[in-house]
C-alpha cells in the first residue's frame, strides 16, 4: 500500500497495488468499482451515497494496468487497525477492553453493514486487521477512559474483485459478514483474534464464552453466541441484530452528540482566532503605508494616524526603562474590544510623548473601517497584476512588485 497524491484534488489517497493478479480484468475492476460508488445508502432514504457511510474507508477507483490490479482508497491519517489496538496497550486499551468501548464498537459496526446490506452488498472484510480506528475528536490521540474510538471498515471492494468469477450467492457472503461480526465481538473481550475455524470449534468458543462470563454482561455474550453459534449453523440477520442492541444505540447517539458539542467549541475557538486575524491583516494593509495614490503622507493623517498609534498601543508597549513588555493577554483583549467596538475609551500616545488622543475602541474600529474600505476602493484586482507590477511596494517606499487588495479571495473586496 502505498499513500499517493492526487494531481486533480492535491489530497492524499491509499493507494494498494496487488500483482500478478490475472483473473482480474478492466471489465470487473470497473464493475467492482461502479457497484460501490454508485451504491445509493439506504439509511439516508435514497439521498446519500453509500461509500460516504461514516464507517466505511470509501473506494474511489480500481483499475488494471502493468499486469496489477490497483484499488485506491480515502486515506485517514493516523489511523490504526483493531488488530494493533487490542495486541497493543501502547496503542490501545490497558487491560480487557471495557464493556462500553466493545459496544460502541458494535454499533458502529452494525450500522455500516446494515447499510451495505439494505444495498444488495456484502462487506466481506470485517476482520480487525481490515478495520481501522481513530479517537474520537476531542479526546487527543490515545483513547479516553471510556474507550471510545471511530472505525471504519476498510479495504472493501477487494474480495469483490479478487473473487469475482468464482462469487458465492449474495446470502452466503451476508451470512458469512455475520459470522465475522461475531468473532469480532469475541477478539475485543478476550483480546485475540479469531478465524473461520475458530468459530466452529467448540472447545475454542467454551473458553470464549467463560471468559466474558467472568468480565461482561449477559447481553454482550448472548449476542457474540448467538451470531457464532446460530441455530443450524445460520447466524440472526443483520436487521436481527440492529434490533437487538437498540437501547444501545441510544447511548451511542449520545455520545456522537457530544463529540459534536466538543467539534463546535474547537471550531468556535478557531472562529474567534480568524476574526484576530482579519483585524491584524487589515491593520497591517494600513499601517506605515508607504503611499497611496498622490498621498505621500496617507497613513501618517486622519483616521490613519489614530490606527497608527492604536498598534502601538497594542503591540509596543514598554515600561519605565523602555524594556518591551510582552504581554499576550493585553493584545488579545485588545483585539477583542476592537472587533466588539467596545465603548471603552483608551489614551493613544506618540512616540515622541506629543501627542495624546483619548479615544475609545469604537472609534478605532471605525477609523479602520474606513481607512481600509478606502484602500479597497482605490485597489486593483490580483489577475491585473499578470502582466506586470504594482507601483509602491511595501519596504522603503520603493517601486517594484507588491501586493494587491483581495486577501486571495477572487481580487474582489474581501469580507469585513
Amino acid at each position: 500500500a502505498f499513500r499517493v497524491t492526487s494531481r486533480e484534488d492535491g489530497r492524499n489517497y491509499c493507494l494498494r497495488r496487488l500483482d500478478s493478479v490475472r483473473c482480474v480484468s478492466h471489465k470487473i475492476a470497473g464493475t467492482v468499482r461502479d457497484a460501490w460508488i454508485n451504491a445509493v445508502d439506504p439509511a439516508t432514504g435514497g439521498g446519500g451515497r453509500l461509500i460516504d457511510h461514516p464507517n466505511l474507508v470509501a473506494l474511489y477507483r480500481a483499475f488494471v494496468s502493468q499486469r496489477a490490479v490497483f484499488f485506491v482508497h480515502r486515506y485517514h491519517p493516523g489511523a490504526r487497525t483493531l488488530r494493533e489496538r487490542v495486541a497493543d496497550p501502547r496503542h490501545g486499551w490497558a487491560g480487557a477492553m471495557p464493556e462500553a468501548a466493545i459496544w460502541s464498537i458494535v454499533s458502529q459496526l452494525v450500522g455500516l453493514t446494515k447499510s451495505v446490506h439494505g444495498a444488495n452488498l456484502a462487506v466481506r472484510t470485517l476482520q480487525l486487521n481490515h478495520i481501522l480506528c481513530a479517537s474520537e475528536a476531542g479526546q487527543g490521540t490515545v483513547p479516553s477512559e471510556a474507550g471510545r474510538v471511530r472505525v471504519r471498515v476498510n479495504c472493501v471492494g477487494i474480495p469483490d474483485a479478487l473473487e469475482f468469477e468464482a462469487r458465492k450467492p449474495l446470502a452466503d457472503l451476508q451470512r458469512e459478514d455475520m459470522l465475522a461480526l461475531g468473532r469480532i465481538i469475541l477478539g475485543l473481550a478476550t483480546g485475540s483474534e479469531l478465524g473461520p475455524a475458530d468459530s466452529a470449534d467448540d472447545k475454542t468458543l467454551g473458553r470464549c464464552e467463560a471468559h466474558m462470563d467472568r468480565h461482561y454482561s449477559p447481553s454482550l455474550r448472548n449476542l457474540a453466541m448467538a451470531l457464532v453459534r446460530g441455530p443450524g449453523g445460520n447466524p440472526p440477520t443483520i436487521y436481527d441484530v440492529a434490533s437487538r442492541i437498540g437501547t444501545r444505540s441510544f447511548d451511542e447517539l449520545s455520545a456522537v452528540q457530544s463529540t459534536l458539542d466538543r467539534v463546535d467549541e474547537c471550531l468556535a475557538t478557531e472562529y474567534e482566532a480568524g476574526r484576530a486575524l482579519r483585524l491584524l491583516l487589515k491593520l497591517g494593509f494600513v499601517n506605515e503605508r508607504p503611499e497611496f495614490g498622490v498621498d505621500g503622507r496617507w497613513s501618517e493623517t486622519g483616521d490613519n494616524y489614530v490606527l497608527k498609534l492604536f498598534r502601538d498601543y497594542v503591540f509596543h508597549q514598554a515600561d519605565g526603562g523602555g524594556r518591551p513588555v510582552m504581554d499576550l493577554g493585553h493584545v488579545v483583549t485588545a483585539l477583542n474590544k476592537l472587533d466588539a467596538a467596545d465603548p471603552e475609551r483608551i489614551a493613544l500616545a506618540s512616540r515622541d510623548g506629543k501627542n495624546v488622543l483619548v479615544v475609545s475602541f469604537a472609534d478605532v474600529a471605525r477609523c479602520l473601517e474606513n481607512a481600509y474600505g478606502e484602500l479597497c476602493d482605490g485597489s486593483v484586482r490580483p489577475s491585473t497584476l499578470l502582466g506586470g507590477g504594482v507601483i509602491g511596494g511595501a519596504g522603503g517606499g520603493g517601486r517594484g512588485q507588491g501586493p494587491a487588495m483581495g486577501m486571495g479571495m477572487g481580487g474582489g473586496r474581501p469580507p469585513t
